[in-house]
């Protein structure tokens, strides 16, 4: 866990957010390898913008499939991560969430690497005056 230095100030239903969190936390353990850490960051990569980003060391996805990622019921569809199980709603449900904060959710994967997905939500400006 990277600990962001400052305070992060958003404004958000702590529930949903909280949601999302929980699907990218489970969706990173479900397809680490096994013996295998999950990594949280919390980052400010542009101003007046804080990014979460989880991170597996599992597989991967797919490069074709990653266009269909976002897709309702959308799962890769071979045996390693068939067998997980799931409903193939949560990234869907998570992305409309973050989407209703005013960010945005995505990721980035590398085939044999793992995968990142990161939301960014804008920051609450508070005004120390």
């Amino acid at each position: 866990l990277n600990i962001y230095t400052q305070n992060a100030w958003i404004q958000a239903d702590q529930e949903r957010i909280l949601q999302v969190l929980a699907n990218l936390l489970s969706n990173a353990a479900k397809f680490s390898h096994p013996q295998t850490q999950v990594e949280i960051d919390l980052t400010a990569p542009i101003e007046g913008v804080f990014r979460i980003s989880v991170r597996d060391f599992g597989e991967g996805i797919p490069s074709d499939f990653q266009s269909q990622i976002f897709s309702k019921f959308a799962q890769a569809d071979n045996s390693s991560t068939r067998s997980k199980g799931g409903s193939g709603l949560g990234l869907v449900i998570s992305k409309e969430i973050v989407e209703k904060h005013g960010g945005s959710l995505n990721f980035v994967s590398k085939r044999g690497e793992g995968s990142t997905f990161y939301f960014d939500l804008p920051a609450l400006r508070r005004d120390t005056e």
